[in-house]
């Protein structure tokens, strides 16, 4: 049975459909809606009928075959944390949990949804395992599942978009191999450290592709339209534009870079046995000409850009949007990442 990895964002939504299909995973559909009626400061959730009225139209005109959708909360709404604990039984962990819930989690538990999961024996602490804890606002959630409803869609499941990522761009328990995936969004960057097949640190900070809009438009005196076209095409490239644009994002790159090493630095002195190795840069905002090459030379490490499509066959039906896609695919590591939790459950 196909389904549809959707990603609510606050300017746009974007989806994929994947089906299994005999062991192979084929991607049969894709889109991207941007939502004129979306505002920039206000709560992307605000207006659920206008919300779900757009998604409807949405579906409608890229022509998925399915309404069931696996969608994924805003990082702001959810709570993660990875914590070690003694090695015990199933049973025993799940009787444990709610204590340990209750020490972690910043929010009353009759406010939130929480799931867990066990990873493995902790990376530095013998007799000691890791396990992941996350945690939902239940009223957030229950406003995606209306709007998602109001749209006629069915939601089969709801999960942190850092946990999407992870599966579509993370690193595998039989290859271990540190990953920080990086994932620029429209109004902030998602830091997903990835080791030994699961999520182990997230952290959401506030610089986005629209902070470097606007500060393109504030250096260079453009409006916002015009801004957002030099940084598609310029990005940080200092041989273009006579070096305008990247000398005016530069700050903002510099704060980022900063961001990651800390979060590095974080990882690696709570987890000594494990170390990261690569950066995957991911988002709609990674496509950014010389961004790269500018942070592999920031971080002294191998910086990638997302290609959420490996083991993934896409559709002979797709053949004239194929290339698009191929462009693009970095901005849709989420939406494949939720997708595959379907394909990859199917029987």
């Amino acid at each position: 049975m196909p389904i549809v990895g959707l990603n609510i964002g606050k300017k746009s939504f974007k989806a994929v459909e994947l089906e299994n299909k005999k062991g192979k995973i084929i991607l049969n559909n894709f889109g991207t809606y941007n939502n004129p009626k979306a505002s920039i400061s206000s709560d992307p959730l605000e207006d659920i009928d206008a919300l779900s009225s757009s998604l409807s139209d949405f579906f409608t005109e890229t022509g998925f075959s399915t309404s069931d959708v696996i969608l994924s909360i805003d990082e702001t709404f959810i709570f993660m944390t990875v914590v070690k604990m003694p090695i015990m039984s199933d049973k025993e962990l799940k009787s444990s949990i709610k204590y340990e819930a209750e020490q972690h989690i910043p929010f009353p538990l009759n406010q939130v949804n929480v799931s867990y999961q066990k990873l493995d024996e902790n990376l530095s602490e013998k007799g000691k395992m890791s396990i992941q804890i996350v945690a939902a606002r239940k009223n957030v959630v229950d406003k995606y599942i209306e709007i998602v409803k109001k749209a006629k869609l069915i939601p089969k499941a709801i999960e942190p978009e850092t946990v999407a990522l992870g599966r579509a761009l993370g690193d595998s328990a039989e290859y271990p191999s540190g990953t920080m995936i990086l994932e620029m969004g429209f109004g902030s960057s998602i830091m997903v450290v990835c080791y030994g097949g699961h999520v182990r640190f997230t952290r959401s900070i506030p610089i986005g592709g629209d902070m470097m809009t606007k500060t393109i438009m504030q250096n260079l005196d453009l409006d916002h339209a015009q801004a957002e076209e030099y940084k598609k095409v310029y990005g940080l490239d200092e041989f273009q534009g006579e070096g305008k644009v990247a000398q005016a994002i530069t700050p903002v790159m510099d704060n980022l870079v900063s961001e990651v090493r800390r979060a590095i630095i974080y990882f690696t002195n709570h987890n000594p046995s494990a170390s990261i190795k690569r950066v995957i840069m991911s988002g709609g905002t990674a496509l950014m000409p010389n961004l790269l090459s500018y942070m592999a030379n920031k971080l002294d490490l191998e910086v990638l850009l997302a290609n959420p499509l490996n083991d993934i066959e896409i559709s002979p039906k797709l053949e004239k949007s194929k290339q698009s896609l191929i462009e693009d695919v970095a901005s849709y590591s989420s939406s494949i990442g939720l997708a595959l939790r379907g394909v990859r459950n199917a029987k």
